[in-house]
């Protein structure tokens, strides 16, 4: 019997092979030999292989910035929670000199960028931040709106920082409403929630490709918030003691519902102010209330608690598809931590 070799295999077959398979996987055999990890870890098989992966997300506690690895992080089995996400990137900023940071939390590679801010001037005043992918470039982009000190979130400035790039950009647009939550990334722009008239919910996007910020279209509601659904832009509607809606929006801007979480016993829920959607997880939905995370299986239409109050994360969360990308390669930067 002839001696199997991993480099007998045609090039393009195991670029094939390997897409097919899940992330966790992929960690594992960048061990098998030089030619599959330098295939694993080529960034633009790493960026395909994120946008087209369906694997649950996973809750990635965050207590704060901070530049001690141990207390960045800790990663769970489940879901992640970021301060801005994309393609399994998350992206966060130092509260004291502006220092950008970027991290992929499976492999544990961090990489900083640099400041876009002065500390004499901006230091610890209110700020936006975002992630995203341009589709038809495949080159990522990150956002920073520095925002009025009067004590509301409206944008003033807006700054762009470009893969690989070591220096911020200004850019014309700015976001005209008042901004409200953190951002989600979707369809090739950065959504964030803006107050509008009558206490209804706005959703102000910034289109990765062209620069620019816009409205988007939404159904009219109220009491309500965004979550990325696997790629696609969602909306909550949390207006109903009953249950929560969950829309999406298609091809076409045009949006639907999706799902109906029925908040039943046992796990009935007096205040939707405290509750929120973290995404989905293969064919479930999670949710945070108070400090309890909840998973619904909208097959069985059932609702079970998977996290008590004590061992839930701390602090904002929102949910992330897990990749391989490298932050230190897509910006030709020295990693920061091992």
């Amino acid at each position: 019997m002839s001696s199997y070799h991993a480099s007998s295999l045609p090039l393009d077959l195991l670029r094939n092979v390997l897409s097919r398979l899940p992330t966790i996987s992929l960690l594992k055999l960048r061990s098998v030999c030089r030619e599959w990890r330098d295939v694993i870890d080529d960034p633009h098989f790493a960026a395909t292989h994120a946008t087209c992966d369906f694997e649950s997300p996973r809750i990635l506690p965050l207590p704060g910035p901070s530049r001690s690895a141990e207390r960045w992080f800790e990663v769970d089995d489940e879901f992640l929670g970021a301060r801005a996400s994309c393609n399994g990137l998350l992206c966060f900023d130092d509260l004291c000199d502006g220092t950008i940071y970027l991290l992929n939390p499976l492999t544990g590679e961090i990489v900083s960028l640099p400041s876009c801010i002065d500390p004499s001037r901006e230091r610890r005043h209110p700020h936006r931040i975002g992630i995203g992918v341009d589709r038809l470039s495949g080159r990522y982009k990150i956002v920073r709106l520095s925002c009025s000190v009067d004590r509301t979130v409206r944008p003033t400035r807006a700054r762009v920082l470009d893969q690989g790039s070591r220096s911020w950009r200004d850019i014309a647009s700015v976001p005209p409403g008042l901004l409200l939550g953190g951002p989600v990334f979707a369809a090739g722009s950065i959504h964030w929630e803006a107050a509008g008239e009558g206490g209804l919910i706005r959703i102000s996007s910034f289109d990765i490709a062209k620069e620019e910020f816009a409205w988007t279209p939404r159904p009219e509601l109220r009491d309500a918030h965004l979550v990325d659904l696997r790629g696609a832009l969602g909306l909550v509607d949390r207006s109903r003691q009953e249950r929560v809606d969950v829309w999406a929006m298609e091809e076409g801007r045009q949006w639907v519902k999706r799902y109906s979480v029925r908040l039943n016993s046992p796990w009935p829920v007096d205040s939707h102010w405290f509750l929120t959607v973290l995404g989905c997880g293969g064919r479930k939905i999670v949710l945070k209330y108070l400090e309890n995370l909840l998973l619904y299986d909208p097959a069985a239409d059932k609702l079970e608690c998977v996290q008590r109050s004590g061992d839930a994360p701390a602090g904002q969360a929102s949910s992330i598809t897990v990749s391989l990308l490298s932050p230190a390669k897509l910006w030709n930067a020295d990693k920061v931590l091992p």
